[in-house]
C-alpha cells in the first residue's frame, strides 16, 4: 500500500512538472503586454506634436525622434537595436498644403512608411496650420489619426515649411549610417516604454480621431507612400500577404543581451550592426541650432555637435604587400670602463707661522755714577754795604773803629 501511494506521487509530480514547462516562455519570443512585440505600441505618434512643437526645421525634427530615451522604440528588422527614423519633406505641395513623412530605410529598395504627417491651411494667411498624422495602415490599421489645431498659433516649422524655397529636405541618413551626434540603443519592454513616454509628455497636445476634420481636403502625396518592408519581425496591425508569411516562417528572435553587447569584439570600435552600401538622394539643408528648452516637461536634452551634411565616399582600400626587410644584427654597445677621477681636493697651504717680531730691548747698561768733587767752595766775603773795610783794624782786636771822612 504504502508503495502505490509513493508511485501515485511521483505520477503527480511529474505530471505537474510537465505543465510548468509547457507554459513557459519560448527563448525567442520578445517579452511585452502580451509576450509578443507589436510596432504599434513602440512608436506613439500622439507624443509626435510635441516634438513638432519644439523643432524649428524638418532636420531639428529628425534629430529629436531619434534621441536616446525618447519617443522611438521601434525595431522592425530584430536586431534588437531600435531603428533609425528619417523625414522626407512632400516635394508635392499644394498651396494651403505641407507635409513631411517618417520611415525606415534599410537599403535602396527597402523602405517602410510610418506615418504621414500634413499642414493645412484655411488661408494662406493665418500663422499655423492644422497638423493631422496618419498612421501607416499596415503598422497601426486603418483610419489611425491623432490631431490638433494650431491655425492661430505660430510654430517654427510650420513657419519654414510655407517659406518659399528652391530646396526641400531629404534626409540623408538611414540604417547603419548615422549622423555623427547618434548612438545605437537597445529596444526596451514595451511596459517600459510606455512608462518613458508618460515621463517625456505626460500630457500629449494631439488627440486620436476617426473623422479628421479635413482629410478629404488633402490633395498632396507623400514620396514613399505604399512602399512597405516585406521582411518585418514584429507583429503588424494589418499585414501584407508576403508580410504576413515572412513573419510566420520567421519568429522574431531573442534581443542581445546588454552583456552579450560588451562581450562582441567589435564594440571598442563602435559596433553598428549591418552595413547596407548605397548612396542617398538629394543633399540636406543647412541644419539650425537645436533649442534645449522643453515646453511640455521631460528631462533636458543635450544640444548636438553640427551634423555634417556631406557624405564623401571613401576611397578605397589598398592592399600594400608586407616585407619583412633582415633586421640588422643588434650590436651590444659596451659601456667605457669608468675612470675614476683623483677628487681635486686642494690642501690648505700650511700656514707659515710668522715669528713674532718683538725687538729685543738693548741691555740696560748701569753708568756709574760719577761724583765729582765738589769745588771747594770759596768762601766769598760777606760785603756789607755801607761799612768800608778798614784795613786798619784788619787783624787785630780794637783795631777797628768807625774812620772819619777824609
Amino acid at each position: 500500500m504504502g508503495v502505490f501511494r509513493l508511485l501515485a506521487t511521483i505520477f503527480v509530480i511529474g505530471l505537474f512538472l510537465t505543465a510548468c514547462s509547457s507554459n513557459q516562455q519560448q527563448p525567442g519570443a520578445t517579452a511585452g503586454l502580451s509576450g509578443e512585440y507589436w510596432a504599434k505600441d513602440n512608436l506613439d505618434l500622439q507624443r509626435v506634436g510635441d516634438l513638432l512643437e519644439r523643432s524649428d526645421s524638418p532636420e531639428e525634427f529628425e534629430g529629436y525622434l531619434n534621441e536616446d530615451d525618447g519617443i522611438n522604440n521601434l525595431d522592425l528588422n530584430g536586431d534588437g537595436y531600435v531603428d533609425y527614423i528619417s523625414v522626407d519633406e512632400f516635394e508635392d505641395r499644394g498651396e494651403y498644403e505641407r507635409g513631411l513623412s517618417l520611415y525606415c530605410r534599410y537599403g535602396p529598395d527597402d523602405i517602410q512608411e510610418l506615418a504621414q504627417i500634413v499642414f493645412y491651411r484655411d488661408d494662406f494667411n493665418y500663422p499655423g496650420a492644422r497638423v493631422l498624422v496618419t498612421g501607416n495602415e499596415h503598422i497601426y490599421g486603418d483610419d489611425y489619426y491623432v490631431e490638433t489645431n494650431w491655425m492661430d498659433r505660430t510654430v517654427d516649422l510650420i513657419t519654414f515649411l510655407f517659406n518659399p524655397r528652391e530646396q526641400y529636405y531629404r534626409s540623408p541618413y538611414y540604417y547603419d549610417n548615422y549622423p555623427a551626434d547618434y548612438a545605437v540603443y537597445e529596444v526596451v519592454e514595451t511596459p517600459v516604454y510606455r512608462t518613458r513616454l508618460v515621463r517625456i509628455d505626460p500630457q500629449p497636445v494631439f488627440v486620436f480621431t476617426t473623422a479628421p476634420t479635413f482629410v478629404n481636403k488633402v490633395k498632396i502625396k507623400s514620396p514613399y507612400r505604399g512602399r512597405q518592408l516585406d521582411r518585418v519581425y514584429a507583429r503588424l496591425a494589418k499585414p501584407t500577404k508576403e508580410q504576413n508569411e515572412f513573419i510566420r516562417s520567421n519568429p522574431r528572435g531573442a534581443r542581445v543581451g546588454k552583456g552579450e553587447r560588451e562581450a562582441r569584439p567589435d564594440d571598442s570600435r563602435g559596433y553598428k550592426p549591418g552595413r547596407p552600401e548605397f548612396a542617398p538622394e538629394g543633399q540636406p539643408q543647412p541644419k539650425e541650432a537645436r533649442r534645449v528648452e522643453h515646453d511640455r516637461g521631460g528631462p533636458p536634452k543635450a544640444v548636438p555637435a553640427e551634423r555634417p551634411n556631406v557624405d564623401v565616399q571613401k576611397p578605397a582600400k589598398v592592399e600594400r604587400p608586407k616585407v619583412d626587410s633582415p633586421r640588422p644584427a643588434k650590436v651590444e654597445r659596451q659601456k667605457p670602463a669608468r675612470v675614476e677621477q683623483p677628487r681635486m681636493n686642494p690642501s690648505k697651504p700650511v700656514r707659515l707661522e710668522q715669528p713674532r717680531m718683538n725687538p729685543i730691548r738693548p741691555a740696560r747698561v748701569e753708568m756709574s755714577r760719577v761724583n765729582s768733587p765738589k769745588a771747594a767752595r770759596v768762601e766769598q766775603p760777606r760785603m756789607n754795604p755801607g761799612k768800608s773795610a778798614n784795613p786798619g783794624n784788619a787783624g787785630g782786636k780794637g783795631g777797628g773803629g768807625k774812620g772819619k771822612k777824609p
